[in-house]
């Protein structure tokens, strides 16, 4: 039976949205974008670029959408942007569609995909990338913006860009060194090839690996953990790790107590307090 169909504004329990090449789906408190071109290796299209600008700004804004999963149909992450039409010398660098919008040159299309990787790089709730299958180009940087990476034991995942003629987006030339150090980073941007998923693990690429018939239904689990998490203070931990290497130790120190008297001011910190007391589990509602 098909998903029923609901405005992706709205976030109930067990909803299912299908937009155009996603399908969004929403329970207790999980957004789950599918990327849904099994056939085409879930190639990205303009539909799935506007798909995620909206769901991203909807995620940032809804108090009920707590946690952002994003995850591919048919045993497959993405193959990146999908290249149907090519790209030559006709176009006069434009190619259309790139993000659904008027032609317009590919400096500002990537602009306008930079920025939905930005925000999602920059939400201040947890996110996920459950990946089967690969995880190629432009999805791989959308992979790497996720805070945690849940992979199957068969994901792979390239920097093919150098295999098109093409220099790196996708946020990967920040995103991938500081995963996995700046020679592994080039030796993967150099060359393009496939990295299987026990070498991704070894190298940082991704937090864990499990069976593949077992990823989503993990995925599903780590999710729930994170939309029952206590939403400001891990919105306020994700700002303090992602800003870490960008300041001292002082400052840090600083940031930490700062971030800490935000924490005292929220209702779960004092169901956390009760619940220690209390000797059983919290309940965080992510106010």
């Amino acid at each position: 039976m098909p998903p029923s169909i609901h405005p992706p504004t709205v976030a109930t329990s067990e909803e299912k949205t299908i937009m155009s090449d996603t399908l969004i789906e929403r329970f207790d408190g999980v957004v789950k974008v599918t990327f849904n071109r099994p056939d085409k290796k879930n190639a990205l299209t303009a539909e799935n670029w506007l798909d995620l600008d909206r769901v991203i700004d909807e995620v940032a804004k809804n108090p009920a959408d707590r946690a952002l999963v994003l995850t591919g149909a048919g045993g497959c992450f993405s193959a990146g942007a999908d290249l149907a039409g090519g790209l030559d010398s006709e176009t006069n660098g434009k190619r259309p569609g790139l993000t659904g919008r008027e032609q317009q040159s590919i400096l500002h299309e990537m602009r306008i995909v930079n920025d939905i990787i930005s925000r999602l790089q920059r939400l201040p709730k947890p996110t996920m990338a459950v990946v089967d299958g690969v995880a190629m180009g432009v999805a791989l940087g959308l992979a790497l913006a996720c805070d945690l990476i849940l992979a199957s034991d068969r994901a792979r995942f390239s920097e093919v860009f150098v295999k098109r003629g093409l220099a790196l987006d996708g946020g990967t030339s920040w995103s991938l060194p500081r995963a996995i150090g700046v020679r592994r980073a080039k030796q993967m941007a150099f060359f393009g090839d496939m990295v299987d998923a026990e070498t991704a693990l070894s190298w940082g690429l991704v937090n864990e690996i499990v069976r593949a018939d077992e990823l989503q239904t993990e995925g599903d689990r780590w999710a729930r953990r994170l939309a029952s998490s206590p939403t400001t203070a891990v919105s306020l931990i994700k700002r303090l790790i992602d800003n870490g290497p960008h300041t001292n130790f002082d400052q840090s120190l600083e940031d930490e107590a700062r971030s800490q008297q935000i924490a005292f001011t929220t209702h779960d910190m004092r169901e956390g307090i009760a619940a220690f007391l209390g000797r059983r589990d919290p309940v965080f509602t992510g106010v």
